[in-house]
C-alpha cells in the first residue's frame, strides 16, 4: 500500500450522531454523509489511534490491518483508544506484537488501570494485562519534542492542551518523517501557542516546510473559546496563518481536515467551500475511506 487511508474522520459522537435528530444530522442521513471515529492508516505498518471503529472501517474499505506493527495514540479517550478494538486482538493469532506509543501521562494511566483491574474478570485492564503477557502488545511512553525512530519512520510528538484521562495528560500531535515526506497529524488539539510555533519554526529551518498536515476541524462553524481543546474554522484559518508565518507551512503543503462533529452547521461541501475562500493553505476536507 503506497497510499494512506482515513479509516474515520468523525469525532467521538459519530457523524451524524445516531441518537440526534437535529437538522444537521437529518441532512447528513439524507445525503449519506457519514463519519466514523477518526483514525488514519499511514501505511501497512503504522496507524494513528485505535478507536472503536477501525475494525469496521478496515472491512468496509478493504484495508487489512494484519501488518500493523506501530500505533501512535494521541490520547486515552475512548474514541482514540478503545477496549472493543483491543478485544479483537484477544481472538487473533499474531506473529508479532503491536507497539503502542502514548504520552508519559497516558502511559501511566494505562498502567494504573491495569494494576487496578488486573484481577477483575472482563475488565479493560485485565484484558491489556493478558495481551501483554501473551506478547501481543507492548506499550511505550514518549516525551514531547524528542525524536524517536519507530520502524522506518522518525516520529516527534508535540504537546497540546486537549486533556486525556491520565493525570496531567494532554493529547499528543505527531510529526512523522518518512518516505512520503514530513507529515503532521494534529487531533485533538487547539491553536498552537508560542512553544509549539517556536519548535515548528526551528524544525522548518532545519527540514523545510512540512509536506502534509492533517488537522482536526471538530466544531466547524461553531466558534469555540481559545484553548478549548478543539478547533473551529476560525481557529483553523488562524492556525494556518501562524504556521505559514513560522515557515512550517508553505504553498506546497497539503492540508486535510478530520475529526468533524455535528455540533456545527456545515455540510461537507459547505465546509470545503469555507476553507477554499478563507484558508491561507491548500485544504481538503477529508472523508472516510479517503486515500491520500
Amino acid at each position: 500500500m503506497t497510499e494512506s487511508v482515513f479509516l474515520g474522520t468523525g469525532a467521538a459522537e459519530l457523524y451524524p450522531n445516531p441518537f440526534c435528530g437535529c437538522d444537521v444530522c437529518r441532512r447528513a442521513r439524507k445525503n449519506h454523509e457519514t463519519r466514523l471515529r477518526a483514525s488514519l492508516l499511514l501505511d501497512e505498518t503504522m496507524m494513528i489511534d485505535f478507536g472503536p471503529d477501525v475494525a469496521a472501517a478496515s472491512q468496509h474499505y478493504d484495508v487489512p490491518l494484519a501488518d500493523v506493527e506501530h500505533v501512535l495514540v494521541t490520547h486515552t479517550h475512548e474514541d482514540h483508544f478503545n477496549s472493543a478494538t483491543f478485544s479483537i486482538l484477544t481472538m487473533t493469532d499474531m506473529v508479532r506484537p503491536i507497539h503502542f506509543y502514548l504520552s508519559e501521562e497516558g502511559f501511566a494511566w494505562v498502567h494504573a488501570m491495569m494494576e487496578l483491574e488486573k484481577e477483575e474478570t472482563g475488565s479493560f485492564g485485565q484484558m491489556l494485562c493478558s495481551l501483554i503477557s501473551q506478547k501481543k502488545i507492548v506499550f511505550h511512553a514518549l516525551k514531547p519534542y524528542e525524536t524517536y525512530t519507530i520502524g522506518t519512520k522518525t516520529v516527534t510528538p508535540i504537546k497540546t492542551v486537549h486533556r486525556g484521562y491520565g493525570t496531567g495528560e494532554t493529547a499528543l500531535n505527531y510529526i512523522i518523517a518518512w518516505e512520503r515526506g514530513i507529515w503532521l497529524y494534529a487531533a485533538d488539539t487547539s491553536l498552537y501557542g508560542t512553544e509549539n510555533l517556536t519548535f515548528l519554526n526551528a524544525y522548518a529551518q532545519k527540514h523545510g516546510a512540512l509536506d502534509t498536515m492533517i488537522f482536526e476541524g471538530t466544531f466547524g462553524s461553531n466558534a469555540l473559546p481559545q484553548n478549548s481543546g478543539h478547533m473551529d474554522v476560525y481557529q483553523l484559518c488562524r492556525q494556518f496563518s501562524d504556521l505559514r508565518a513560522v515557515s512550517a507551512l508553505d504553498d506546497h503543503t497539503r492540508v486535510y481536515l478530520t475529526h468533524i462533529n455535528q455540533v456545527q452547521h456545515f455540510s461537507h461541501a459547505e465546509y470545503q467551500q469555507y476553507m477554499d475562500i478563507h484558508a491561507d493553505a491548500h485544504v481538503t476536507v477529508a472523508h472516510d475511506g479517503m486515500r491520500i
